[in-house]
């Protein structure tokens, strides 16, 4: 195996994690109750849009199978307040004018017990993916004995990739030689995914047969603000010792016992076909120690 060498660092330091887990907060199932009235299937909701979308996002309302009522009035809200707050500020339209309701009256079918209130988002290219849009929707009168009479609906601009170009992929941490794959750029947007980049190097320079091979990552996904590049935590594939996976870190996001912070500025969009990734390799599973010196760097071009 051509990087036996690698060794571990713990920093001086004790670790007290809390629990982590993840949330998958995507509505699992209508839980419409009653037979009379109107209702929604949940008080969340979360969608992504695309142009393929053709400008509309159908929100399903739902009525009871007694119900004799053919048509719900619905109102609807958008939260105004800045990016990231938590806090609401729900105003009766959207003051950029991009989403409204198209109609605030929602007609049955006969015998149907199941309706759509239809949102519109009139300039798809004014949204954004960094950014999460959120609206209310409330049922006027006749709301079911469930009292779902409102839904929360949270909106993200969904990402479409299309091909950029083959590449190389060097990561001088992990791997002694670069290895060729492909890299897709999303459509409007500085946000690139280098395909599957880390199994045939991890076979080839013998961690597979060693025993060192874990699950690889799909794709490396980086965005670029300008010149500078940044990205989120993702896994190798490469298990140190045969059981620990190596990470790599944006340096400012390592935050246990070191600050690599210096490094963020050398993650560069060089060109168009060049790109260079500075990461802090560690091992999570092993209280977030880092590897050798920590910071490696990724090369990334585009033939």
């Amino acid at each position: 195996m051509c990087r036996t060498r690698l060794s571990l660092l713990l920093a001086a330091w004790i670790c007290i994690m809390p629990s982590m887990t993840s949330c998958d907060k995507e509505t699992t199932g209508a839980i419409y109750g009653g037979d009379s009235g109107f209702a929604f299937a949940s008080p969340v909701l979360y969608a992504e849009v695309s142009e393929e979308d053709g400008g509309f996002l159908e929100v399903p309302v739902y009525r009871g199978i007694d119900g004799n009522a053919s048509q719900a009035l619905i109102s609807f809200q958008y939260d105004a307040s800045p990016s990231g707050t938590e806090d609401p500020e729900w105003t009766d339209a959207d003051p950029s004018g991009i989403f409204s309701l198209v109609s605030p009256k929602v007609t049955f079918a006969t015998n149907s017990c199941e309706a759509k209130a239809r949102i519109r988002f009139g300039d798809y290219g004014k949204l954004k993916t960094t950014s999460k849009y959120r609206m209310k929707l409330e049922i006027s009168d006749a709301v079911s004995p469930s009292k779902r009479s409102s839904v929360i609906v949270t909106v993200t601009k969904k990402l479409v990739f299309k091909k950029y170009g083959d590449c190389s992929y060097f990561d001088e941490c992990i791997f002694e030689n670069a290895y060729n794959t492909e890299i897709y750029k999303a459509v409007g947007e500085e946000i690139y995914r280098v395909m599957d980049p880390y199994y045939e190097g991890l076979v080839a320079e013998e961690y597979a047969a060693e025993g060192w091979l874990g699950e690889t990552p799909d794709y490396v996904e980086f965005s670029c603000d300008g010149n500078h590049i940044n990205f989120k935590p993702f896994a190798t594939g490469m298990l140190f010792n045969k059981k620990h996976m190596a990470w790599a870190y944006y340096p400012s996001d390592y935050i246990w016992g070191r600050d690599f912070s210096k490094y963020d500025a050398q993650n560069k969009k060089l060109d168009d076909k060049h790109f260079q990734l500075y990461a802090v390799y560690c091992l999570p599973s092993f209280q977030y120690g880092y590897m050798n010196d920590g910071i490696y760097k990724i090369d990334i071009t585009v033939k």
